[in-house]
């Protein structure tokens, strides 16, 4: 019974893992798988819920500290107690002391510059740690993108070597045929079966590497997915709006959200030289405390009592350290120069980045309608060699050659609109205004009906 129980489990699993296996998904369903399971993006908000503790520590430092201790003790000591005459026998008994003590006390910080600083200095290393959060997060929209678009193209890359082997097959046995009957020569034959060879190796390669294109769903998701749905045909490809390169560059240089971590450092770095400065400042605290003791000796029939009040304010003025208050200046103010240049280095970069991106996405446009327009070329030239061939004015190798320049200008065509959309979103994340929003457009023009599997070279 036990054994037939565990054989049901097992095919349930099984069949539970096939399920999931064989699901469907689209870019949106993976974005939202990713945002829960994705391990860099959950890295990157406990780093941020980690850092943001600092601002609670920090404050804690100016509010009041409470106190409060206690002791208890019981002290035993021989006591002579009488002398006997008769004996000439001196007895001692033991005599217990008790003593009970407990000191309760406040400590109010009144003038402390450092911790201050040190609580507006925890405000910006929050805001640097959110700006980290917030690049990951716009990260990952790009890498759902990336991973989604790199599948559809490794799959128009198979298609593209299935069309052209199968172009290639048909030719070799037309070619084989027309040898047959004395038309050709027998180098024709070689010429295209050695075509028909290399388009098979060009057939196992895609398929290796449209398999590994669905490698990455679960390192994002932490599900195994073996199919997706394909992008339809009617995607817009469009140049940027507005169509205005220094506009983009102004709106980064405002929002990047490395631009933002490097603004946050350096006031982090602004206020770590403001606490070095006022080390060299006094400190003033106010403090109030209350004692009790009590000393309890049964055997004398005694009690003593005291409490103690205190009420006082504690200056201290640092006079010299050794130097090591001057040298946390000096240190300080190098910092500081190093988050400037940094942040110099950031906007120049963003700016950089910006503008190649902005050149880019207007070279795709122009490259996805060129690709058309040489696909009608590509199409036409095939045609026309091929009528060559049937006539005698062209050979096979030109008609497999041509072949080969439809079946990549397709290809290239479909590389062009998925480079346009990555460079699209990438221009919007370097601003930082890429959000989830832009993946869901995006998904609207996924086509339901367009299934893409992943294959398994070893069994084709």
């Amino acid at each position: 019974m036990i054994k037939t129980l565990l054989i049901l489990i097992g095919l349930l699993i099984t069949l539970a893992s096939a399920s999931s296996q064989a699901e469907t998904i689209d870019l949106s369903g993976i974005y939202q798988l990713a945002v829960t399971n994705d391990p860099q993006l959950s890295a990157a908000a406990a780093a941020y819920q980690a850092q943001s503790e600092v601002v609670p520590q920090a404050r804690a430092g100016l509010l009041p500290s409470l106190s409060l201790s206690g002791s208890y003790s019981d002290v035993t000591s021989p006591s002579l107690r009488a002398f006997d005459p008769l004996t000439g026998i001196t007895r001692f008994e033991d005599t217990t002391t008790t003593n009970e003590s407990w000191q309760a006390g406040v400590v109010q910080p009144l003038f402390r510059m450092d911790r201050w600083y040190q609580y507006q200095q925890s405000k910006s290393i929050r805001d640097q740690a959110q700006a980290g959060y917030s690049a990951e997060a716009l990260a990952l929209i790009v890498r759902v993108a990336e991973t989604y678009l790199a599948i559809l193209e490794a799959q128009d890359g198979l298609d593209s070597a299935n069309a052209e082997r199968d172009a290639v097959k048909r030719q070799m046995e037309q070619v084989q045929q027309r040898f047959d009957v004395g038309l050709v020569a027998i180098t024709d034959v070689l010429e295209s079966t050695a075509s028909f060879d290399l388009a098979t190796v060009g057939v196992i390669e895609a398929e290796g590497a449209q398999a590994r294109s669905f490698e990455p769903l679960m390192r994002l998701t932490g599900r195994p997915f073996n199919a997706i749905h394909g992008l339809a045909n009617d995607f817009p490809v469009k140049n940027p709006d507005p169509l205005n390169e220094e506009a983009w560059v102004k709106a980064a240089l405002l929002q990047n959200t490395n631009i933002v971590a490097s603004k946050a450092a350096l006031a982090v770095a602004e206020k770590q030289a403001a606490i070095s400065k006022s080390r060299h400042l006094p400190t003033l605290d106010a403090q109030v405390s209350y004692s009790s003791q009590t000393s309890k000796n049964p055997s004398a029939f005694q009690t003593d009592r005291s409490d103690t009040e205190v009420y006082g304010l504690q200056l201290t003025l640092p006079l010299y350290s050794g130097g090591g208050t001057r040298s946390l200046v000096r240190q300080a103010e190098y910092r500081l120069v190093e988050a400037r240049e940094n942040l110099d280095f950031a906007e120049r970069q963003v700016s950089e980045n910006v503008r190649a991106l902005f050149t880019a996405i207007n070279t795709d446009v122009a490259r996805v309608r060129a690709s058309l327009r040489g696909i009608e070329s590509a199409r036409s030239a095939l045609s026309a060699t091929e009528t060559g061939y049937e006539v005698g004015t062209r050979n096979i190798v030109d008609v497999l050659l041509a072949q080969q320049r439809l079946y990549l200008s397709e290809f290239q065509f479909a590389s062009a609109r998925y480079r346009y959309i990555t460079d699209t979103l990438r221009l919007k994340q370097t601003i930082g205004a890429l959000t989830a929003e832009d993946l869901y457009e995006l998904n609207q023009f996924i086509d339901v009906q367009q299934v893409v599997s992943q294959v398994n070279p070893s069994t084709r």
